[in-house]
């Protein structure tokens, strides 16, 4: 961190040198101003005395001579573009100031005779320009506190994408405290947008300070944050950097950095202020939309609980007076109208799935996949139908319940689109990369082709059903994160690769 509070006199005239001292005392009186050293051209070599002048430099006075010296130009241009070089020097021709400033000196100053009692206008001039040129105590970011600050923010991204939702306030006020810390700052707030005032949502306030909420009109230049533009003050107490907090393309927050120090905000640090609005933003817009999406899967389970018990109670009505009357209707009929009281149990069962996040899974095991088939295959009614295990399968890390689940919605889906005689086979599947999993395939008519790329979307089928089996079946799979294919081959087959994990915790 740069703190430079030195005005450096660089030359052999001890009478400049002199000069330059009091203009230094009459710019900046009593004890806060900055102090003057001198160091003669000579000494501009290796030496830490030199190394630490300049690096507490806030203005460097050199006269003509010096200018000329190789080393003092040197050392001088690796100077921060933030420090002014002024030239005090005699006989201020055109020619002498255009070969100064060739000499990459920011102003020059004519001293305008030598006679230290007569106040000249030449003092007076020097006075003028230091008090314009140069900032005393300023703190500034240097180019090894930007990168630090850097890798705090590639560090922060990492944490802060992978947040979860009881994580975001500490994992945001950890990052801010990080950020605070290297940056040397006193504060920092996040004010969200709370329909109407800006209210602060997370804080880094070391000193106690407790932040208040702010209307929009309270933060500087609000025109241009709601444009979308950084604002950053020096001039102000404490020194504040304000930046937007952008979700959607819309302004929903701001982020105040603040110091008590008397800064100068570079470009590279302001840029990275903003990244971490950026980061900030993001983590809290995905937040809020999980939260969304909380609600509406809690209010559509509610939903589906209770229409689930309004339709079991007539449904379980007609079930009993269908089994009393079995024996006065004809088979046929019997069987048509308890195939129907099946279906409706079976719609609502997939209702209610989809309702209670079928993506979640249960603890997982090692199961045998012939056993899990086989028992799905006593829940599936297709007397008619045929399940064939073509070879074994072994076993996979899995949800036994899930995965049943899955291979019954296959075969219902097989028997719907293939005909309650459909004969369907279940077998190993390999990988070109190694890896195992199975196929379910049928004889039925396949797949339209339309529908190839669509089938594992909800609602979609292709006979009377309500294409809700398959997307079931896709959201299992990909809760245990396995992948899923469908294609023809003589009639309709469905892949299932099982992951790399599953395999290895279950080898076959």
């Amino acid at each position: 961190m740069d703190r430079r509070t030195a005005v450096a006199f660089v030359g052999d005239d001890a009478n400049a040198s002199e000069r330059v001292s009091r203009a230094v005392d009459t710019v900046w009186e009593g004890p806060n101003g900055p102090t003057f050293r001198a160091v003669a051209p000579a000494n501009f070599d290796a030496s830490r005395d030199v190394e630490e002048l300049l690096n507490a430099t806030c203005g460097v006075v050199i006269t003509a001579a010096a200018a000329t010296d190789d080393a003092v130009r040197d050392r001088l241009a690796a100077l921060p573009s933030t420090v002014p070089v002024i030239a005090f020097v005699e006989d201020a021709t055109t020619e002498t100031i255009r070969t100064l400033l060739s000499a990459d000196v920011d102003d020059v100053v004519d001293a305008g005779g030598r006679d230290s009692n007569s106040g000249s206008a030449g003092d007076s001039q020097l006075v003028e320009c230091l008090a314009s040129r140069v900032d005393h105590d300023r703190v500034r970011l240097g180019d090894d506190d930007v990168a630090r600050l850097t890798g705090v923010l590639l560090d922060a991204g990492t944490t802060l994408m992978s947040t979860r939702t009881d994580e975001v306030e500490t994992k945001i006020e950890w990052t801010m405290e990080n950020v605070g810390e290297h940056a040397e700052l006193d504060r920092i707030v996040c004010y969200r947008e709370d329909d109407g005032p800006f209210v602060p949502a997370y804080s880094w306030c070391p000193d106690g300070f407790e932040p208040a909420s702010k209307t929009f009109d309270d933060f500087p230049e609000p025109d241009r944050l709601s444009t979308f533009g950084n604002v950053a003050r020096s001039s102000t107490s404490p020194a504040t950097v304000h930046v937007p907090l952008v979700v959607d393309w819309e302004l929903s927050g701001v982020v105040a950095f603040e110091s008590d120090d008397r800064r100068v905000w570079t470009d590279d640090e302001v840029d990275l202020y903003r990244t971490l609005g950026d980061l900030v933003a993001h983590t809290v817009a995905r937040n809020d939309r999980r939260a969304a999406l909380r609600r509406q899967a809690e209010q559509l389970e509610q939903f589906s609980a209770v229409v689930s018990h309004d339709l079991r109670n007539p449904l379980n009505v007609l079930s009993g007076y269908l089994s009393l009357s079995e024996e006065e209707l004809s088979p046929a009929r019997y069987e048509a109208m308890s195939g129907a009281v099946d279906r409706m149990e079976t719609l609502i069962d997939d209702l209610l799935m989809l309702a209670r996040r079928g993506e979640a899974i249960g603890d997982t095991e090692p199961v045998p996949v012939e056993t899990v088939a086989e028992d799905a295959w006593q829940s599936v009614r297709a007397p008619d139908a045929t399940l064939t295990i073509a070879d074994e399968v072994g076993r996979v890390e899995a949800d036994p319940s899930r995965l049943r689940q899955a291979l019954e919605n296959l075969f219902r889906n097989a028997i719907d689109h293939g005909g309650r005689d459909v004969t369907i086979e279940l077998g190993p599947l390999a990988t070109d990369g190694g890896g195992r999993g199975m196929y379910v395939a049928d004889d039925g008519p396949g797949i339209p082709a339309e529908m190839v790329d669509t089938v594992f979307d909800s609602g979609v089928s292709s006979a009377d059903s309500s294409g809700i089996g398959l997307a079931i079946v896709d959201r299992i799979v990909e809760a245990h994160e396995w992948d899923i294919e469908a294609r023809n081959d003589d009639g309709a087959v469905f892949e299932l690769t099982f992951g790399a994990d599953a395999t290895r915790a279950a080898p076959p």
